[in-house]
């Protein structure tokens, strides 16, 4: 029996809302040298993750700045940090009410997320959902896909115990299956994927039927 569901945040329970990020950056850098960031950072990150067991912001400019080009300092992230805390995120379907459910059932529910804890954490209050999770565990902990980062989320609780659920395959499926852990991949834009050997949902709704 499962009894602690381990969720993801961004395109899991939450759609972001980047525009303020793309105003900042663009009050922080020249035109030119924001829409280059905006374009090319993703792709770091994800690179930045693989490499590193969890965030810090010294690591990171010096990371981001190496590998864009331009001078990411640590002041420039720390404002990053604080305007994607006020961003407005929108609930994405279902969300609320699986959550509901799943409380109801008596279930442990976390959050596993790669960024920073009190962005993250702020996120999940302005949204309304932050009083359903026992605990929010980020990226300036251990990064997913890092082992620690999924033993950690599994608290108290044994590994046949827990789930992992989220948007992406390499970091919320695959990357807890290496080490025992279940997982679900949050997929409601139906995504081509290989069917015999991920378990999929394209809705909250399906959570309700599993569990």
């Amino acid at each position: 029996m499962k009894k602690r569901f381990i969720f993801d945040l961004d395109e899991t329970l939450l759609h972001g809302d980047f525009s303020r990020s793309i105003e900042y950056f663009k009050s922080v850098l020249t035109e030119e040298e924001a829409k280059k960031f905006f374009l090319i950072y993703p792709r770091y990150l994800t690179e930045f993750e693989k490499e590193h067991e969890k965030y810090d912001y010294s690591t990171l400019s010096k990371f981001l700045s190496e590998k864009t080009g331009i001078n990411i300092t640590c002041e420039i992230i720390d404002g990053w940090v604080k305007v994607n805390s006020s961003a407005n995120d929108r609930l994405l379907d279902e969300t609320k009410s699986m959550l509901e459910y799943l409380k109801d059932k008596k279930k442990s529910l976390v959050v596993l997320t790669n960024w920073f804890k009190d962005e993250q954490v702020e996120r999940l209050k302005n949204a309304g959902i932050l009083e359903f999770f026992d605990d929010v565990y980020t990226g300036d902990t251990f990064l997913k896909p890092n082992k620690e980062s999924f033993i950690t989320a599994c608290g108290d609780f044994c590994i046949d115990e827990c789930i992992m659920i989220g948007d992406s395959i390499e970091k919320d499926v695959i990357g807890p299956n290496k080490f025992g852990i279940d997982s679900i991949y949050y997929n409601p834009e139906n995504k081509e994927y290989d069917k015999s050997k991920i378990l999929s949902i394209n809705s909250f709704d399906k959570i309700k039927e599993m569990f």
